[in-house]
């Protein structure tokens, strides 16, 4: 059985294999968790330049001596490559990880150590516009491309591909042209998250058929659902249509099995409490959150559709043009609702919304 955790009795494993300084990180994280209260925090030493490691049996003892991981920032390819070998092989440490986890010690991350975490395939990199115009690869030379690992991360979340950064980078065309291109892979999925800075995922009883993520923090957690998804090609331009858009904010639960949504008891439903006539359109709707106190502009678009009295749907174009890109946003679902929190403004208002309908179209 996993050791318990808690204050003044957590030891921490700490893994820095995506820093491209992995000690700098780990001295990072190390002041973080024990002024948190942790009773020691651990590196453990597998990374790029120390792959070998990944097989010292006194570094697997190590592992399993923890009672939680946590996975740093940087470049999630960086993980991969340190803890798996030629054709995705696991490596004695990785295993141990999987194993701990299973038994119910906690494994989180940040940025890359949350996208690292799929079975599914893992994004490495790319924006928004250029994934809708030109599809997603296993590899490229230019950093705006949308680039995925075909063989996926490193196996501890089954089910959906995780993306970090979500809303205030506007990574969500890169998220769906990626569930889209990937879908009928041995590892593809229809479903993903994405995860904005300052919030966190809980998820507790991962693995069953009660597994639910709880939304912590400052903004939301994205649920992107291309399962009923139809892609209508034009001359080589992408068109996507019933792709269907969930966000929650603090408080708010979903059921990662059957991805039926509990809003929090501090919200209330938007259905005959809009404070707005017209819902907000966008020229630049991949544009992410650049302060804290606004919205990006995809969930200003969103939300703001969800708070009209008159309004059923809206839309946003790309900044970028030759082609532009529109993306439709509608409430019309049977199934779709949206509720707030309400604050001092729309801006601050924390909104949370589920089964949106989205299409995207190529404008030309």
């Amino acid at each position: 059985m996993p050791k318990k955790g808690g204050q003044n009795t957590a030891r921490i494993g700490m893994i820095a294999a995506a820093s491209a300084d992995p000690l700098d990180s780990f001295g990072y994280y190390k002041t973080v968790f024990l002024n948190y209260g942790a009773k020691e925090v651990n590196f453990i030493p597998i990374h790029v330049a120390n792959k070998s490691a990944n097989s010292d049996p006194v570094v697997v003892q190590l592992i399993k001596q923890q009672t939680g991981f946590f996975f740093s920032g940087g470049d999630q390819a960086r993980i991969i490559d340190s803890f798996f070998g030629n054709g995705h092989t696991i490596s004695p440490a990785m295993r141990a990880i999987i194993e701990q986890n299973n038994m119910g010690v906690v494994v989180a991350g940040s940025s890359a150590g949350t996208a690292c975490q799929p079975s599914a395939v893992m994004v490495e990199g790319g924006v928004s516009y250029d994934a809708l115009r030109y599809g997603a690869h296993t590899s490229s030379s230019h950093s705006d491309d949308l680039v995925y690992l075909q063989h996926g991360g490193t196996g501890l979340f089954d089910g959906y591909i995780l993306d970090s950064h979500f809303g205030n980078r506007g990574r969500e065309g890169r998220l769906i042209r990626l569930l889209s291109d990937t879908r009928h892979l041995s590892n593809g999925v229809d479903y993903g998250i994405g995860v904005d800075e300052n919030t966190a995922l809980v998820i507790t009883h991962a693995g069953t058929s009660t597994a639910t993520g709880h939304i912590l923090g400052e903004s939301g957690v994205t649920i992107i659902d291309v399962s009923k998804s139809q892609t209508e090609p034009q001359d080589g331009d992408f068109n996507i249509r019933d792709v269907y858009m969930t966000y929650l904010t603090r408080g708010d639960e979903i059921n990662l099995n059957t991805h039926t949504v509990k809003f929090a008891p501090s919200k209330t439903k938007l259905g005959g409490h809009e404070q707005y006539d017209w819902a907000l359109t966008s020229s630049d709707i991949f544009y992410g959150l650049r302060k804290n106190e606004h919205k990006s502009e995809f969930l200003r678009v969103a939300a703001s559709v969800f708070d009209a009295r008159l309004d059923r749907s809206s839309y946003g174009v790309t900044y970028e043009t030759s082609p532009r890109f529109t993306v439709r946003m509608s409430k019309t679902g049977s199934n779709s609702e949206g509720w707030v929190e309400r604050h001092s403004s729309f801006q601050t208002d924390l909104h949370s919304y589920k089964n949106m309908y989205v299409e995207i179209t190529t404008q030309g």
